[in-house]
């Protein structure tokens, strides 16, 4: 039998609805997919007025969720991939909120700065959390989580959904070795004994005021903040057709990458990174 854990619900939400008045939290014994579950409520939108979705919302709220799932059976990652978590072993949630911009280029990469921050904080020592553009986090030289934003039309507003997979210790048994060819690392190597609840609780506020700030700050306000973390930096890399050495990012959050015939870059919904066998970090992709 499956022992859930005890979220803290009341509590974070009295500390987050100052920031997204109408939030609502949810957690869910188990879902297919976070991302899914809040992507199928936005677009819910058009059923006849009363009719329930099949997650039990009202179909025209539109208000801010965060919706946790003690087990996702069918997470997903950037580029359609598996993400592979199980329950007690794993934190997956996803939030969704509104929001009005015209360039999205690099939210992602500020996203993982909050996360990264709050569960590692900035110190004169190196950071052991890296990110590896454009949405990876990564824990010494193995894959820790992933962030996949998704972003649906609501009427006259666009609603993003943000979903955070991050491992929290090491599962009983793998359910897949596939999983594991990144290299596999977990937060109690970080901080022992640590439970998704409190991991919740540590980066929740963090990024919601990253999400709240970013349509007027834009990515070049965390731009230094993610070199600190630069897994890639001076790496040797390859991204699709391009090979070269990444040089970090610009002020619109594409990698830079200095090949052959001078320095050319990357968006981040066009190819996936893979870092070179000889980079000392293991395979990444």
């Amino acid at each position: 039998m499956v022992e859930h854990q005890q979220w803290g619900v009341e509590a974070l939400w009295q500390e987050l609805e100052p920031l997204l008045p109408g939030i609502s939290i949810e957690v869910l014994a188990r879902v297919d997919s976070t991302n899914n579950a809040l992507l199928e409520r936005v677009r819910s939108d058009g059923r006849h007025p009363g009719e329930r979705s099949p997650y039990g919302r009202r179909a025209n709220d539109l208000q801010p969720c965060l919706l946790v799932a003690e087990h996702q059976t069918h997470g997903r990652g950037r580029m359609g991939r598996t993400w592979h978590s199980s329950s007690s072993s794993s934190l997956t949630f996803s939030l969704a909120l509104p929001m009005a911009m015209a360039d999205w280029s690099g939210l992602s990469l500020a996203v993982g700065v909050a996360i990264a921050d709050a569960l590692d904080p900035a110190g004169p020592q190196a950071p052991r959390l890296q990110l590896k553009w454009p949405n990876d986090i990564w824990l010494d030289g193995g894959k820790l989580g992933g962030i996949l934003i998704e972003t649906v039309a609501a009427g006259s507003q666009r609603i993003a959904v943000i979903g955070i997979g991050l491992n929290i210790s090491q599962p009983a048994a793998p359910a897949n070795e596939a999983a594991f060819q990144t290299g596999y690392a977990s937060l109690d190597e970080l901080t022992p004994g640590i439970s998704a609840p409190q991991v919740l609780a540590r980066i929740a506020r963090p990024l919601i005021e990253t999400l709240l700030a970013f349509p007027q700050r834009g990515y070049a306000a965390w731009q230094p903040a993610f070199e600190r973390r630069d897994l890639l930096k001076d790496q040797s890399v390859t991204a699709g057709a391009v090979e070269g050495v990444a040089r970090g990012t610009n002020a619109q959050g594409e990698l830079l990458i200095e090949t052959s015939t001078g320095l050319q870059t990357v968006g981040g919904g066009e190819v996936s990174v893979r870092l070179s066998p000889d980079a000392g970090i293991g395979s990444a992709r």
